[in-house]
């Protein structure tokens, strides 16, 4: 990521934030040092990662509360601290593979912000960017719910840490000063790791193409889930027309509509010319940066219901683990163990149905397991519901479009199982029948 480096730091040619604010530079150790025992921590999306391996290293803590929203390598090195209790609201892949322990918070994305003032940490440290000369201090990749961390009214003893990350992009929109921080971390940086774990998408990309084509008018406003087939299949859209983009997530597929002439954002009602997310993640950086097409704003503007039902033909592709006969959709646990988290994916489908005209879409293979497991299942856990049978519009699997969206019950199965493999589809009407839906 070179060259990220270099664009970024032509932003700032010649400058040198530690020169101007001398009394403001702290160590990660320094800033780590401050917790005590009792504290509620609470940290950015992206992880301030060389802040929270400091906190990790230290045993003499009791009582001891870290949020880090999407957990990546110094949360799983807390989750290892059996004096640390980690707490996230999505979980990943390395916790896994670390073995760290993690409380889940069932928390949206979009209530991200309102959890950090419901629950004030005393110790705050979030990653932003490079200071500039007149004193603003860029978000960097992500601004989420960090804005909430910065900004909230603090208590005696409260402190913010602001961990300087100077390989992320300048990125137009909200921003800080370097007023809000207590002081601010430096460390030799070279580059920033991805926020999601990487999804491979299915070979056969055609007909979940041809769906979005026949779901998604020219002018429409699009929001994609990140990774895998609900990006790379929206990023094959490069014929459509005028499209806009309000997303939680700014991704490859996106960017690569934007670079192809499809996103023009024309004819967005909603940050008019704009493309909004609230996350960046590594690969866009370089188009990110300084780019005035390009607008990042906290979590409770971009996942904000009334904002997302506002935008022209709205159309919100997300993904799923699987979907029940009853029209629930699980996006979260596999065989009842939790997997991941909801994201920003339920305020999205909740937006949509603020609007007559916008539509929300699951897109999901129709099995998994190299085909002998169906996605499409009789009944899901009720512990693994994320999106209700009130809540689910539309599922795309290879097989066609099922429309649920004011469907009956028997109507919702019967057309689910018109989209599942036909290998799977007598075993799941065998199923409706015993359950007295069809």
């Amino acid at each position: 990521m070179r060259y990220v480096l270099a664009v970024v730091s032509e932003k700032n040619a010649g400058f040198e934030w530690t020169h101007e604010w001398p009394h403001l530079v702290i160590s990660p150790e320094a800033a780590a040092e401050q917790v005590r025992d009792g504290d509620l921590v609470g940290t950015s999306l992206p992880e301030p990662t060389a802040f929270l391996y400091a906190l990790a290293e230290r045993s003499d803590l009791n009582d001891v509360a870290v949020f880090v929203p999407a957990p990546r390598k110094g949360g799983a090195a807390v989750g290892t601290n059996p004096k640390l209790e980690l707490r996230a609201p999505f979980l990943t892949q390395i916790l896994r593979e670390a073995g760290a322990e993690a409380e889940l918070i069932p928390v949206r994305l979009e209530d991200w912000g309102r959890f950090a003032i419901r629950n004030p940490p005393r110790v705050a440290c979030v990653q932003v960017g490079t200071p500039l000369p007149d004193g603003t201090v860029p978000p960097g990749s992500a601004i989420a719910g960090n804005d909430s961390l910065v900004r909230r009214a603090r208590r005696e003893g409260d402190l913010v840490f602001g961990l300087v990350n100077p390989v992320v992009p300048y990125i137009h929109g909200d921003s800080f000063r370097v007023e809000d921080f207590d002081a601010l971390i430096h460390v030799p940086l070279r580059g920033s790791m991805p926020i999601f774990d990487e999804r491979t998408p299915p070979s056969n990309l055609d007909p979940f193409i041809g769906a979005l084509d026949e779901l998604i008018p020219n002018g429409a406003t699009v929001q994609s889930g990140v990774g895998g087939l609900t990006e790379v299949a929206l990023a094959r859209l490069t014929h459509k027309t005028d499209l806009g983009i309000h997303t939680e997530v700014m991704c490859q597929g996106l960017m690569d509509l934007m670079k192809s002439g499809a996103a023009t954002n024309r004819l967005k009602t909603v940050f008019p010319d704009k493309t909004v997310f609230t996350i960046a993640l590594p690969e866009t950086f370089d188009f990110l940066n300084d780019n005035p097409d390009c607008h990042i704003v906290p979590a409770h503007v971009a996942l904000n219901h009334q904002q997302i039902s506002a935008n022209r033909d709205m159309r919100c592709v997300n993904g799923a683990l699987e979907i029940d006969l009853w029209g629930q959709v699980n996006s979260e646990m596999i065989n009842g163990v939790q997997h991941s988290g909801v994201g920003g994916a339920l305020d999205f489908l909740r937006g949509c149905q603020m609007s007559e005209s916008a539509m929300s879409i699951h897109l999901m293979p129709a099995t998994a397991k190299g085909g002998t497991a169906s996605r499409i299942v009789p009944q899901i856990g009720v512990n693994a519901v994320t999106a209700t049978r009130y809540d689910v519009d539309v599922v795309v699997t290879e097989f066609g479009i099922a429309r649920l969206q004011d469907a009956s019950v028997r109507q919702k199965a019967e057309r689910l199982i018109g989209v599942a493999h036909p290998d799977h589809q007598d075993e799941l009407k065998e199923a409706a029948q015993r359950m007295g839906i069809c």
